[in-house]
C-alpha cells in the first residue's frame, strides 16, 4: 500500500495540468505534458567553483517533428546537498545567459537558463528547435492558436521546470523562474499555470498586450475576430488571477515595449503574494542594479522565507501654506534606508518620453511625507513612491494622477485618481483632496477643458459637506 501511494504521489507531483475551472478551449490549448523525462548532457566542465553542463531536453513537437530545447545547468561544486533552483527565461533576439547562470550559481543556487524554441531574428545562435521567435509568430493566431509562438514557448519553459526537478541536486520545494520582456510574459503565463514553482519575477512582462505595446500597429491590423482570440487564449491576462506563487513585477517607467498602464493592470489583477518596482525613466533595458534586485528577491524567497517592502500610500492632503503633501506608509521586517516620490507632467500618454523627478520625504511616527508644489499640478501630474530596506530591497507604489478639479464651490480644489491602468485614461475611484485628506466622491465622468486648464468631475450627489458637484450648464 505504502508504494501505491508514493507512485500515486509522485503522478499526482508530475501531472500539472491547466486548473479545471479554467474554460475547457483554454484548458486544451495549453494541455500539453510536461513530464517527459528525456534529456542529455552534451558537455560538461567547470568554471571556478561552478559546474557547467550543457544539456538538452525534449518539449513540445512542431510540425510533427522532435523539440529540443538547449540549457546551462549550473550549480556550485561546494554547494548544500538540495539546493534552491531558478529557470532563466530571455527575452525577443536573446538567447541563454551563461554568465547570468554562474553569477546565480555562486550564489548557491542550481541554475537552468535556456534557449527559448527556434531560431529568428538576431537568434541565429540559438541551439534549439521549434518555431522562430520573431513578432509576427509571437502575434498570430492562424493557421490555429497552437501554432502561436508562446504555446511552445511556455511548454519549453515547464519541461525545464520538470528538468531542474529531475536534479539530485535541486530541491522540489524551493524552485523559482525569472523572464526578461518576452521571457517576463512566459513567466506569466507559466506561474499562471503551474504549481512547482514557489516563486517568480516578471521583468517588463505584461498582460493586455494589445491595449498598449510597441506593437500596436500589428495588432491594429487584426481582425475583430483575430483580436479576440488573441486576448481570449493566447494573452497572458488570462492567468493573471491565478498566479500560482509569489511574484515580483519590475519595469521601466518609460518601457517602450511594454506600456507602464498595461503593466500595472496587470499587477493589479494578481491575486498572490506580490511586489512591485518601478524604475523611473528607464526604458527596455536590464541593468546591473536591476538584476541585483532580482537575485536579492529569490534569495527572500528561496533561501531566507522573508519579504520585501510593501508601501502603501496613506493619504494626501493640501496645507494651509497651499502645499501638496503626499503621506505613505511602509510595511517592512527591515529598517529603511530612503524613501522617494517621483513624479512627472503631462496626463496618462507619452510614456515613454516622459521625465520623472524626485523628491525626498521625511520620516515622522512611522509616516513619510512628500511636499509637491501646486504649481506643478498643471492641469496634472503622475506620482508614485519607492522605499527601500537597509537590506538594499526596493519596491513601489502604483502611479496615480493628481488632477487640477473643477467644482463649482472649490475652485482650486484637487483630486487623485486610481492607479493608472489604461492608455489616455483616468479612472475611479476619484477622491478629493482636502485640508484634511481624501475625501471620497462618487465620480461618474470627467471632462477636461482646454480653456480652463482642469478636469470637472460630474457626480449625481456630493459625499462631503461643502462640495457641490459640477453640472454640465455650469461650464
Amino acid at each position: 500500500m505504502r508504494v501505491i501511494a508514493a507512485l500515486l504521489l509522485l503522478f499526482s507531483f508530475f501531472c500539472h495540468e491547466v486548473p479545471a475551472f479554467f474554460p475547457q478551449e483554454l484548458s486544451q490549448l495549453w494541455k500539453f505534458p510536461v513530464n517527459e523525462a528525456m534529456a542529455k548532457t552534451t558537455g560538461s566542465y567547470t568554471s571556478g567553483n561552478v559546474k557547467v553542463e550543457e544539456v538538452y531536453y525534449k518539449s513540445r513537437p512542431y510540425k510533427n517533428k522532435e523539440v529540443w530545447i538547449f540549457g546551462y545547468y549550473c550549480y556550485p561544486l561546494n554547494g548544500a546537498e538540495k539546493l534552491p533552483a531558478v529557470l532563466l527565461v530571455h527575452g525577443g533576439g536573446g538567447h541563454a545567459s551563461l554568465s547570468s547562470a554562474i553569477t546565480l550559481a555562486q550564489r548557491g543556487y542550481s541554475v537552468l537558463t535556456i534557449d527559448l524554441p527556434g531560431k529568428g531574428n538576431k537568434r541565429a545562435v540559438s541551439r534549439s528547435g521549434g518555431p522562430d521567435m520573431d513578432v509576427p509568430i509571437l502575434l498570430r493566431t492562424k493557421p490555429s492558436l497552437d501554432s502561436n509562438y508562446l504555446i511552445h514557448a511556455v511548454s519549453a519553459a515547464r519541461n525545464g521546470i520538470t528538468f531542474l526537478t529531475r536534479r539530485k541536486e535541486v530541491d522540489l520545494h524551493r524552485i523559482g523562474m525569472v523572464g526578461l520582456s518576452w521571457g517576463g510574459v512566459i513567466t506569466l503565463l507559466t506561474n499562471g499555470q503551474d504549481d512547482r514553482l514557489k516563486t517568480a519575477v516578471n521583468v517588463f512582462g505584461a498582460g493586455y498586450i494589445p491595449e498598449g505595446c510597441t506593437w500596436q500597429d500589428i495588432f491594429n491590423q487584426k481582425s475583430k475576430a483575430d483580436l479576440e482570440e488573441w486576448l481570449n487564449y493566447i494573452d497572458p491576462k488570462n492567468f493573471l488571477k491565478t498566479q500560482q506563487s509569489p511574484i515580483f513585477f519590475i519595469t521601466g517607467t518609460n518601457d517602450h515595449c511594454y506600456y507602464l498602464p498595461t503593466f500595472q493592470k496587470s499587477y493589479a489583477e494578481v491575486r498572490a503574494p506580490k511586489n512591485l518596482l518601478l524604475i523611473p525613466n528607464l526604458r527596455h533595458r536590464f541593468m546591473p542594479d536591476t538584476q541585483n534586485m532580482v537575485w536579492l528577491w529569490l534569495d527572500t524567497q528561496l533561501k531566507q522565507k522573508s519579504h520585501f517592502p510593501i508601501p502603501h500610500l496613506y493619504t494626501i492632503y493640501q496645507r494651509k501654506d497651499e502645499k501638496i503633501i503626499v503621506a505613505v506608509t511602509v510595511e517592512s521586517i527591515s529598517s529603511l534606508a530612503s524613501a522617494t516620490l517621483y513624479y512627472a507632467g503631462g496626463n496618462p500618454s507619452y510614456w515613454t518620453s516622459k521625465r520623472w523627478e524626485a523628491v525626498k520625504g521625511y520620516y515622522e511616527n512611522g509616516v513619510y511625507y512628500f511636499g509637491l508644489a501646486p504649481d506643478l499640478v498643471d492641469p496634472e501630474l503622475q506620482f508614485f513612491v519607492s522605499v527601500k530596506d537597509s537590506r538594499g530591497a526596493a519596491a513601489s507604489i502604483p502611479v496615480r494622477s493628481i488632477l487640477r478639479a473643477k467644482l463649482p464651490e472649490a475652485e482650486n480644489a484637487y483630486s487623485v485618481c486610481s492607479p493608472i491602468k489604461r492608455m489616455y485614461m483616468h479612472e475611479p475611484p476619484y477622491q478629493i483632496i482636502g485640508k484634511n485628506g481624501l475625501t471620497e466622491f462618487n465620480v461618474k465622468q470627467v471632462y477636461f477643458s482646454k480653456k480652463n486648464r482642469g478636469y470637472y468631475l460630474f457626480c449625481p450627489w456630493p459625499i462631503a459637506p461643502g462640495l457641490v458637484p459640477a453640472s454640465r450648464e455650469s461650464l
